[in-house]
């Protein structure tokens, strides 16, 4: 299966970069070629918060629906989401926050 991996350093708070990912309905206000986004559960659990949500995306005609099963967990301060319905087999993302900048010399 083909893997993608990209390391970016975003020059915000972790907190702020945290909640933005997790405003799954504001997507279409800032992701190119989101259409529509749809929170369906959202619990917290201890350490966890689960959210199943729906992003449509698309261009022109083609448009499709992805549902997926996102997962943060607060204490290691990790996003990861999983595709349980849509187009693809196999989607899924792993996001690692951290408060330390690195810089290559």
């Amino acid at each position: 299966m083909p893997k993608a991996s990209v390391k970016r350093l975003i020059e915000c708070k972790k907190k702020d970069l945290i909640n933005l990912v997790l405003d799954i309905e504001k997507y279409p206000d800032f992701v190119p070629f989101c259409f529509d986004a749809k929170i369906y559960e959202n619990k917290n659990e201890g350490d966890l918060t689960k959210i199943i949500a729906d992003l449509t995306i698309g261009k022109g005609p083609f448009k499709d629906t992805y549902k997926s099963d996102v997962v943060f967990n607060k204490k290691q301060d990790t996003i990861f989401v999983k595709n349980i319905d849509g187009p693809l087999n196999h989607l899924s993302n792993n996001w690692t926050f951290s408060d330390k900048k690195k810089r290559n010399y």
